[in-house]
């Protein structure tokens, strides 16, 4: 109880630290009254679009994860759909965005819809992947014991199917939320062809504070960014966190100590009675949907005749596009192979640091407790704060070291190693205690431990946190090759450098949609030849059985 206090009393200190220099800031006057007074509306904007957004990117990972997994001439395409789709960046949403949300509802609704739409893009991708891996990992036991007793559909899907994803889930939604905050930025302010449409929030705040070179006003928002992280890290991930390691696997029947910050019972009521509730209203649903075989039969027909219907138009449209573009291309379409090459070259390197320092530190974090419930509040700031924040120290670096290249890799670093950090996390801590228990009975422990019991577990979420990762790397390079301080426009070419520069500088959609069928091109090259062996050699011989 004494260290629950603790941890309490720490994260709440950093808040009141952070509101205590925000004050600062106005009483000594570093900024004006009124573009502070409009803080607490653009934080409530920019939560409200991050919760929206996050509710319709777990009910699609949820969906798209599960049949991903349990349909296995769907997988064959939906997991090549997935990689590329969570390494297009931001930017080459854009066009879609503004085509069929800002295009079809007028005014700020579309606006706004576009915008959830934008943020949904930077959270589904990551947790789909994590509820893919959950359901293919799970036990064979626990499968056969389920088919043995006759659990089917609704019950095996309460009993075996969610409570498998939950571990894996809780994790990525704290990443997700990470990279959501990450992008808000470009979410908050839209800009294709000659349009750009701006929404109130701390993204807009922030990109108009740091562009104009108000770094005081800048540091505000970025202190009300942070308090809003740690209070969702004390109100929300903590509890969810503790409660997710009730449904790790453990095959001698030993419970692990959890944590709480404080009493979640209440809080766990309101969710139970909103689980029963959908769950009563979904049940019903299937019983007078399905209980007559016409029924079923029309509305499976129904639903493959408008998947089928969807496919055509999405191929016919991209065709004619792809046409258009080939018979009039661009001036720099004939440089992004060679831009890709660079881009690849950096996010290799960051790659690299990344994969050296995140696996000992996901261990070192899971086996020491204390520590960790420092260092995870503080990891989860690091991950949300934009990469506009550190533009200014970006430049500071350039100017320093005469080396963009540096500060490039630093920024693809900082949008690559949380996605793989967490997921090893997550694998860590999904060792069931038996087996902990049986290696120190044995006296397996040092190198012998590392490669016996650690690595072969760890090693599914390490590929699922490798694709997650270069996937944001791949998101990051808009920032990471494109940097604007104070009026000042720094770059270095790559396919991040094109994408700004035909979103922002001269638009021009037929070069948007090229690098991006470039980056496509290139993450299905990667997956096919790196990332599907690796993964189903994970599932052959890495999987607690």
């Amino acid at each position: 109880m004494q260290l629950t206090m603790r941890k309490g009393h720490f994260i709440l200190a950093i808040i009141l630290f952070l509101i205590t220099i925000t004050l600062a800031f106005y009483f000594f006057d570093f900024i004006d009254f009124l573009e502070l007074g409009s803080l607490p509306y653009y934080a409530a904007s920019s939560l409200l679009r991050m919760s929206v957004a996050y509710f319709f990117a777990l009910c699609f990972a949820l969906s798209y994860g599960y049949v991903a997994a349990t349909n296995t001439r769907a997988r064959r395409f939906m997991l090549p759909v997935l990689d590329i789709l969570q390494s297009v960046p931001i930017l080459g949403f854009f066009p879609a965005a503004v085509l069929f949300f800002i295009g079809l509802i007028p005014g700020r609704p579309g606006v706004e819809v576009a915008a959830v739409f934008l943020i949904f893009t930077s959270m589904a991708w990551n947790m789909a992947f994590g509820v893919y891996e959950s359901l293919t990992t799970i036990p064979k036991e626990l499968i056969e014991a389920a088919d043995s007793f006759g659990v089917r559909r609704w019950q095996r899907l309460e009993n075996l199917t969610l409570p498998a994803c939950v571990p894996k889930l809780v994790y990525n939604s704290i990443m997700s939320w990470s990279a959501g905050w990450f992008f808000l930025v470009a979410s908050e302010l839209i800009s294709a062809g000659s349009g750009t449409y701006k929404l109130p929030g701390l993204g807009s705040f922030l990109i108009d504070t740091t562009y104009s070179g108000k770094i005081a006003l800048m540091l505000v928002g970025l202190s009300v960014l942070i308090i809003i992280i740690l209070l969702l890290e004390l109100f929300i991930w903590r509890p969810m966190q503790s409660w997710a390691d009730k449904y790790n696997y453990e095959y001698a029947g030993e419970k692990r100590p959890r944590e709480f910050i404080f009493n979640v019972k209440a809080i766990k009521q309101v969710f139970r009675f909103i689980f029963d509730v959908f769950s009563k209203i979904t049940v019903s649903l299937y019983i007078q949907f399905y209980k007559h075989k016409i029924i079923k039969t029309a509305m499976k027909f129904s639903g493959l005749l408008i998947l089928f219907l969807s496919l055509v138009y999405i191929i016919y449209e991209l065709v004619i596009s792809i046409v258009k573009l080939l018979l009039n291309l661009p001036a720099d379409a004939y440089s992004i192979p060679l831009a890709i090459v660079y881009s690849f070259l950096r996010l290799s390197a960051a790659y690299v640091i990344c994969t050296l320092w995140t696996i000992p530190a996901a261990v070192y974090i899971v086996n020491n407790k204390k520590t960790s419930s420092y260092l995870m509040p503080l990891m989860e700031i690091a991950a949300s704060i934009p990469a506009i924040a550190l533009f200014p120290a970006m430049v500071v670096i350039f100017i320093k070291y005469g080396s963009l290249d540096i500060a490039a890799v630093i920024l693809i670093l900082l949008g690559m190693q949380w996605y793989l950090l967490f997921n090893l996390i997550a694998g860590v801590r999904s060792i069931p205690k038996d087996i902990d228990n049986a290696a120190t009975s044995f006296g397996v422990k040092g190198k012998l431990y590392w490669k016996k019991v650690l690595l072969p577990a760890m090693f599914p979420s390490f590929i699922t946190g490798s694709i997650t990762a270069w996937g944001g790397g791949w998101n990051t390079l808009i920032v990471a090759e494109y940097i604007v301080f104070k009026g000042q426009e720094y770059h270095l070419f790559g396919i991040g450098y094109l994408l700004d520069k035909a979103t922002f500088e001269s638009p021009d959609s037929s070069m948007v949609l090229l690098s991006v069928l470039g980056m496509a091109i290139t993450i299905i090259f990667l997956n096919r030849l790196i990332w599907q062996p690796l993964y189903r050699r994970a599932l052959a011989k890495y999987k607690f059985d």
